[in-house]
């Protein structure tokens, strides 16, 4: 996911609830539902932060 702020570009800035589409690198567990390496997901941006930090995306 690129910075979109860094373009100079107004109002393109992702809220924390728009919607991204990602890739998940390993495996990962939400709600009792078990998410394998590879599978994709759609989910918050702020729900992503989460997931980088972990190093799950």
């Amino acid at each position: 996911m690129t910075d979109k702020t860094a373009t100079g570009k107004t109002g393109t800035e992702a809220k924390p609830t728009d919607s991204v589409s990602v890739k998940l690198r390993k495996a990962h567990r939400h709600g009792g539902k078990e998410y394998a390496a590879g599978d994709s997901l759609t989910l918050e941006v702020r729900q992503l932060d989460r997931l980088k930090k972990a190093g799950k995306v």
